[in-house]
């Protein structure tokens, strides 16, 4: 039989369920009885020990997205199956839109990597 992987714990599947589903209040319950009965194993330690004090965010700012890429991304494949060459759509979605034609560049990145994450996500 396949050994066990250390993050498994038949303790901590209520816990982190209850955590996943947004109910703190059932988890720290359910992490009071474990710890209290005195026989809670390194799984239920280390979630009572982040609920005590969260890991660290990463720093610094969280990516947005470039802006109007949506309808950048649109028009732009649009264009582009109108017939329209690839560095004309972009200068005339750049004078459009105001922006550089590097923000345009991003904003249509954005939009296809949404649309491939969307169809795999469709299949």
């Amino acid at each position: 039989m396949a050994k066990l992987p250390d993050r498994f714990s038949l303790q901590a599947i209520a816990i982190e369920s209850a955590l996943s589903e947004g109910r703190t209040e059932d988890a720290k319950t359910a992490i009071i009885e474990v710890l209290l009965s005195g026989k809670a194993d390194r799984v239920v330690q280390r979630l009572a020990a982040e609920m005590i004090r969260p890991p660290k965010r990463k720093r610094g700012r969280r990516p947005a997205l470039t802006r109007h890429w949506l309808e950048i991304g649109e028009q732009f494949h649009w264009m582009r199956d109108d017939g329209v060459k690839y560095e004309e759509a972009l200068l005339l979605l750049s004078q459009k839109f105001g922006y550089s034609e590097t923000h345009v560049r991003k904003a249509i990145a954005d939009y296809d990597e949404a649309q491939a994450n969307a169809a795999q996500a469709a299949d």
